[in-house]
C-alpha cells in the first residue's frame, strides 16, 4: 500500500489544515510539508472528545475491544507503507519498525483481551448490614470507570509503540477514554498513517467521531494547552525528564489537578562491586556499551552512572 501524506491534522474524524506548515526532517528521501497545530485546534479536539465520551465511556467492553482490534488490523494493512514512512523520517532499520509494529498491535490486541476479562474493573461489594451495631451498614459498591478525555503525546525515539496508537492511546481507549494526541514532529508522516489506521476503525466500528484526534506540530502552546484544557482529565507523556516535569507542574497548577503518566528520562544507576569487576569486567564492559548503543542509543538503557569502588 502507497501512502501519501497530506499534512494535516485528524480532528473529530475530519482532516483539517492550518496556514502555517513545518518541513519534516527525514533521515533520508523527501521532505513533507506538515500544517502546525494551534490552540483554536485543541480547543475542537477536546470538545469533540468530551461529547464523544458520554457515548464512548459507556459502551460495553466487547465494543471497546473490537474497536481496539479493527485499529490493530488496519495498522497491519498499512503495514508496509508505515514501514517505509517510518524509516525514512527515523532513519531506524526495517527490521526494528517492523519489530516495533508488531508490538504497537500486539499491545492493542493485548488491552482487548484485558477488558474482555474484566479484572482491570476491580470491582468491590460490602454488603448491607441493616442490623448492625451501633449503626446499620448501606450497601457499598465500588469499581473503576473512565474519567473523560486524555491527551497523549508522542515520544521520539518510539515512532510506534510509544505514539500515535502506542501503549497510552491503547490503554486510554481500553478504558474508555477518548484520546487527544499531540504528534511528534520528528516524525509526523508515520503518525499520520497510523491516525488514518485510527480513522478507519473509527468508522468501521460505527464509534463516535470525536473518540479519537490528532494534532501535529511542535508549537508548546500547543502542548501547554492541551494539558490545561479544563476537559482533558490525565495525560499520558514518553519522554525527557525537563519535558516531563513541565508538563507536570501544568497538571498540577490547574483549577482541578489531574493526574500525569509520565515515563521519564532517569539517572539509571549502575554499582559496580569489586568481585563483579574481577570476575566479569569485560563482560560488564560490553555489556553497559551495548546498553549505550542499543537502537542508537534509543532504548532508554543508558546508565548515567557508575558507581564504583576506589582502588
Amino acid at each position: 500500500m502507497t501512502f501519501t501524506t497530506h499534512g494535516q491534522h485528524l480532528i473529530a474524524g475530519e482532516w483539517i489544515g492550518t496556514d502555517k506548515t513545518f518541513s519534516s526532517e527525514p533521515a533520508h528521501g523527501p521532505s513533507h510539508e506538515f500544517c502546525v497545530g494551534t490552540v483554536e485546534m485543541v480547543n475542537a479536539a477536546c470538545e469533540a472528545a468530551e461529547e464523544a465520551f458520554w457515548d464512548y465511556g459507556y459502551s460495553s467492553r466487547e465494543t471497546r475491544a473490537k474497536f481496539l482490534e479493527t485499529i490493530a488490523d488496519e495498522i497491519d494493512a498499512r503495514g508496509e507503507a508505515i514501514t517505509e514512512i517510518g524509516t525514512q523520517e527515523s532513519g531506524l532499520p526495517e527490521a526494528r519498525l517492523n519489530g516495533e509494529r508488531e508490538r504497537t498491535v500486539g499491545q492493542l490486541r493485548l488491552f482487548a483481551s484485558h477488558i474482555r476479562n474484566g479484572d482491570y474493573l476491580d470491582r468491590r461489594h460490602d454488603e448491607a448490614l441493616p442490623d448492625r451495631q451501633p449503626l446499620p451498614r448501606p450497601d457499598l459498591r465500588m469499581m473503576q470507570r473512565p474519567i473523560g478525555p486524555v491527551a497523549v503525546f508522542g515520544a521520539s525515539n518510539f515512532p510506534l509503540a510509544f505514539s500515535t496508537a502506542g501503549g497510552d492511546t491503547a490503554a486510554a481507549l481500553a478504558a474508555g477514554c477518548p484520546v487527544v494526541v499531540k504528534g511528534h514532529s520528528a516524525h509526523p508522516g508515520t503518525g499520520e498513517i497510523v491516525a488514518e489506521a485510527i480513522k478507519a476503525a473509527v468508522e468501521k466500528c460505527n464509534m463516535p467521531k470525536g473518540v479519537f484526534s490528532l494534532i501535529q506540530g511542535g508549537r508548546r502552546d500547543v502542548g501547554q494547552g492541551l494539558v490545561q484544557h479544563p476537559l482533558i482529565k490525565a495525560v499520558g507523556f514518553t519522554g525527557s525528564l525537563g519535558g516531563g516535569r513541565a508538563l507536570f507542574d501544568l497538571c498540577a497548577q490547574r483549577p482541578e489537578p489531574i493526574p500525569f503518566f509520565g515515563e521519564l528520562g532517569s539517572v539509571n544507576p549502575m554499582f559496580l562491586l569489586p568481585e563483579a569487576a574481577k570476575a566479569r569486567g569485560a563482560e560488564i564492559g560490553a555489556g553497559w556499551a551495548g546498553s549505550l548503543t542499543m537502537g542508537a542509543g534509543q532504548f532508554c538503557t543508558n546508565p548515567g552512572i557508575a558507581v564504583v569502588e576506589d582502588g
